[in-house]
């Protein structure tokens, strides 16, 4: 996003950002964003050498965003100082990896098995900490084949809708994406599932600016036509629906090919859930769910929030009989996609999630649900308690079934 002048000025220093900041409140050295963003961009502005390790400890959270009265892109100010930022040569390495989950998943599922059992090893995992500062306590998801495929048959009569898998769903959890299907079938729509590239989070995340507008530019030109032709772009994952909704915009501002088509991208990405709620306030979301005994705890990834779609899963779910679900309500979990797996950064991401993992704890569920799949794997990670994306809770009640 192109960053004019007034957009610093606008800045009333009244550190509202500061005070909902994940990383502040458990790290009283972060100079917060406040520092990081506005008050250091005059001085980047004006060529005043201003870079500082301080800014890769931003989360993308976009909480301070969300917070700031003159609308602010304070979080945007600090990615772009990120890729500007000059890190040493081993934490260089190990993040454009980390900014390339779409090459990384492509080359460990070509042997997904033997990648399991090698990343699974504590010998392993040590070596990565000591090579590639990957922090040891972390365990990697399991990949396996690509298999996620648009269904054969598809309704000519119904609504078409296009599922934006994204790297996870792709390399990772494939079976998520059948749930994703398997729900907009169920409640009225006809699904494509898009092949594109990764969105793009990642490489902002990890500094890589270059690749984060590559990236967008060909998901752009890729989605363009179809959402021309009147088709919906539907998202699972948290971060993915973010990019999509409030990035490609900003990335492409002043790309004139493409700004335009990346606006009509944003205005036609639903995630799921939300389309899902769309039929509900219609009168047209099935609701033949089968009685459900189950006991939830639901949190919202901070990418979902940043969307200003309110909880969409949590009141779906609280449609299924025999559920009860508390919202969690405490905060960032700490994960941040790549950032909880840095080993500088390990200690750092569970202290931030060290209130959630206490309200999880004290609510006592069988299971919690949330949209994000890394959010997932840190309450794993900080509770010992099953964590599932909310699609597999709804699909189950439609089946009478349920996850044990």
């Amino acid at each position: 996003m192109r960053l004019d002048d007034s957009a610093i000025d606008n800045c009333l220093k009244c550190s509202l950002c500061n005070t909902v900041c994940p990383v502040l409140g458990v790290h009283p050295q972060y100079p917060g964003p406040k520092r990081l963003g506005p008050e250091l961009e005059r001085l980047r502005r004006e060529g005043v050498p201003a870079d500082t390790e301080w800014v890769e400890y931003c989360l993308g959270c976009h909480r301070c965003d969300l917070v700031c009265p003159d609308q602010v892109s304070v979080s945007e100010m600090i990615a772009r100082a990120k890729a500007e930022h000059r890190k040493p040569l081993v934490r260089r390495l190990r993040d454009w990896w980390f900014a390339r989950p779409g090459l990384l998943g492509a080359l460990t599922t070509i042997l997904p098995a033997l990648s399991n059992f090698v990343l699974s090893m504590k010998p392993a995992r040590f070596l990565m900490s000591k090579l590639m500062q990957i922090a040891p306590q972390r365990k990697f998801p399991k990949y396996t084949r690509p298999n996620l495929r648009t269904p054969a048959n598809i309704g000519k009569e119904r609504p078409r809708v296009l599922l934006f898998p994204g790297c996870f769903i792709r390399y990772n959890q494939p079976e998520l994406g059948r749930t994703a299907i398997d729900l907009l079938e169920r409640n009225g729509f006809a699904v494509e599932v898009a092949s594109t590239e990764c969105c793009g989070v990642p490489a902002i995340a990890n500094g890589d600016a270059a690749l984060a507008r590559a990236l967008a530019r060909a998901n752009v030109r890729s989605l363009a036509n179809r959402v021309d032709s009147g088709l919906r772009i539907v998202t699972a994952c948290s971060s993915c629906g973010h990019m999509l909704k409030t990035e490609f915009g900003g990335i492409l501002e002043e790309d004139k090919e493409f700004a335009s088509a990346a606006q009509k991208i944003a205005n036609s990405t639903f995630d799921l859930a939300e389309l899902l709620m769309a039929q509900l306030d219609a009168g047209k979301l099935n609701m033949n769910f089968q009685r459900t005994d189950l006991r939830l705890a639901y949190h919202a990834p901070c990418h979902q929030k940043s969307q200003g779609i309110g909880r969409p899963w949590y009141h779906l779910l609280r449609l299924i009989p025999g559920v009860t679900i508390e919202d969690m309500d405490a905060g960032c979990c700490g994960m941040s996609g790549t950032y909880g797996f840095k080993q500088e950064k390990y200690k750092v991401s569970m202290a931030i999630g060290q209130e959630l993992f206490e309200s999880i704890s004290a609510s006592h569920p069988q299971m919690v649900a949330t949209e994000c799949a890394t959010c997932q794997m840190q309450i794993e990670h900080g509770t010992t308690v099953k964590t599932i994306h909310p699609a597999e809770v709804l699909i189950q009640a439609y089946d009478g079934r349920r996850s044990n």
